[in-house]
């Protein structure tokens, strides 16, 4: 005697290209979609932020300190004050991604949890019905995906959290919610599709994501919904 399956608990989504193949079988995922944080990458990713910042720190104390005689030309104090601008404007988010990064490490919750309904982001407290997503697009990287931008319907449905845009609040349109998908325990690719596809089942248009001069930008197709036998 056969399992029966509930279809409604299962989303179709692209398969993952590969250099030898461009069409590759769907994706089957079984809903709901659990996935935690993976502990080793958001560590090294925190040394890494926290390494940058005191980079980014350095030309400060090098325009405070490095020149107790007053031997620099004109121009060096300029070119020198130009690095200092441009090194401050990324070290307060340099500092805050490394605090994030050690602080999601040390998450003991599931990072993302999607299921038929919605999505729950307890990273940041979001958590969201399809049917209240007006729209949905991917987030590209330099590797492929990066996460999913939510528009909301509402602006008031979004909770109040520093965590709901990338990179850390620029970028954001009211009503607009960013899911990270990376360094988690599940693909970057079924976590993005997943999502995508559920927002389309429950009605919210798909946009094209932006492309970059680095990677490709997959096809936004969404797959049918299995078909109950």
């Amino acid at each position: 005697m056969g399992v029966s399956v509930d279809n409604e608990n299962i989303v179709l989504i692209p398969g993952m290209p590969t250099f030898r193949k461009s069409l590759v079988p769907p994706l089957s995922i079984k809903l709901p979609l659990v996935v935690h944080c993976r502990r080793g990458m958001y560590i090294l990713k925190g040394l890494f932020c926290s390494f940058c910042t005191l980079l980014m720190l350095a030309p400060t104390l090098a325009f405070i300190f490095g020149d107790p005689d007053g031997g620099r030309t004109l121009f060096e104090k300029m070119a020198l004050l130009g690095i200092l601008l441009y090194a401050l404007s990324y070290a307060p988010f340099l500092s805050i991604a490394a605090a994030f990064s050690f602080w999601d490490a040390g998450l003991r919750k599931p990072a993302l949890i999607i299921d038929t309904h919605g999505l729950l982001d307890n990273r940041s407290g979001l958590s969201v019905k399809w049917a209240d997503v007006l729209s949905a697009k991917p987030i590209m990287g330099r590797t492929g995906y990066w996460g999913v931008s939510l528009q909301m319907r509402e602006p008031a449905l979004l909770p109040r959290s520093i965590r709901l845009g990338y990179p850390l609040l620029w970028r954001r349109k009211p009503g607009e919610a960013h899911i990270q998908c990376s360094f988690l325990t599940a693909p970057e690719h079924q976590i993005a599709n997943s999502i995508l596809t559920l927002v389309h089942r429950s009605g919210g248009q798909l946009l094209p994501a932006h492309p970059v001069f680095w990677s490709s930008v997959p096809a936004v197709v969404p797959q049918e919904k299995p078909h109950k036998e």
